[in-house]
């Protein structure tokens, strides 16, 4: 695909959705530059065209044909990292982040975003306001004039959102959920307009339904946590994503219990444990036995 053709999509996309320029670029490049993309008067860098067609809510799967042998390493080495910070090997994470520091260029702020993301997890696991400082650092390179309490102004690409993700998490480990709940409803009530256009969009929307849901039920907001649970529930099986399911279930079956639906709640818990043994996930199996032993004296076996 030329970047003329590109720049000839991008425009009829905005405008079909009545997206004016200064909005679709903000915070990643100037209008004009936006301009010359789209007469196909200049070619889009990778990250710059992947969090437009994000905020046009395309599915930006095939960017990879479009890469050249640089921007193949640099996303080869940003699933590295963030494999390594999901399984909590966050050395070996420091170490390739160090690297793609080595290779992106500092007016790249795309990927500068990325890194400052990823370093939040990996530097400072549990040192929630050094970690903050820097999600917040990341997010104001694209959104620097962002205002929590008007999220739906934004259009947000994918790494803003997980940024916001991590935000929220930030301040809920801080003590401050009812702050973290404030996000996450934003987000929600967004992403449920927004997000289900691809495949990691769909992934995010799930992630969201289990933090969301999560909180909830830490703040005794039984029917809400239900409420959001269920509709991630409902997102696993229709799209096929089946990783947080277990954990859905589980809130769910929590939040029934408090509302003193115990028969539903037992269902729901049982589904769960099995969900997360599918998933070879034993610390949340155990965690699940305990819980079904401690409230119903629920046995099981395996």
């Amino acid at each position: 695909m030329k970047a003329y053709n590109i720049g000839l999509f991008i425009k009829k996309k905005r405008e079909e959705q009545h997206i004016r320029q200064e909005d679709l670029c903000r915070g990643i490049c100037d209008k004009s530059t936006l301009s010359r993309i789209e007469r196909g008067k200049q070619e889009p860098s990778s990250g710059i065209l992947g969090v437009l067609l994000q905020r046009l809510g395309i599915n930006e799967d095939q960017l990879a044909v479009l890469l050249g042998p640089k921007d193949f390493e640099i996303s080869d080495l940003q699933k590295e990292i963030v494999a390594l910070n999901s399984q909590k090997e966050y050395e070996k994470a420091a170490e390739k982040i160090r690297r793609l520091e080595q290779l992106v260029e500092p007016t790249d702020k795309i990927t500068q975003q990325f890194i400052l993301r990823c370093k939040a997890l990996a530097y400072f696991p549990e040192d929630y306001p050094a970690s903050r400082d820097l999600l917040l650092q990341a997010l104001s390179l694209t959104l620097p004039d962002f205002d929590f309490d008007h999220i739906s102004d934004y259009l947000l690409g994918i790494e803003e959102v997980k940024i916001l993700n991590q935000l929220a998490n930030s301040y809920s480990e801080a003590g401050d959920r009812r702050f973290a709940i404030h996000i996450y409803r934003q987000l929600f009530d967004d992403s449920r307009k927004h997000l289900l256009n691809s495949e990691a969009k769909v992934s995010l929307f799930i992630m969201l339904s289990y933090n969301y849901s999560r909180l909830l039920g830490l703040e005794r907001r039984y029917e809400e946590e239900i409420e959001i649970a269920t509709l991630g529930q409902q997102a696993c099986i229709q799209y096929n994503k089946c990783r947080l399911l277990g954990g859905l279930l589980l809130n769910i079956a929590c939040g029934l219990h408090e509302l003193g639906k115990d028969e539903e709640s037992k269902s729901n818990l049982i589904d769960a444990y099995y969900a997360h043994r599918l998933m070879k996930n034993e610390p949340s199996c155990e965690l699940i036995k305990k819980y079904a032993e401690e409230t119903f004296n629920i046995i099981f076996h395996y």
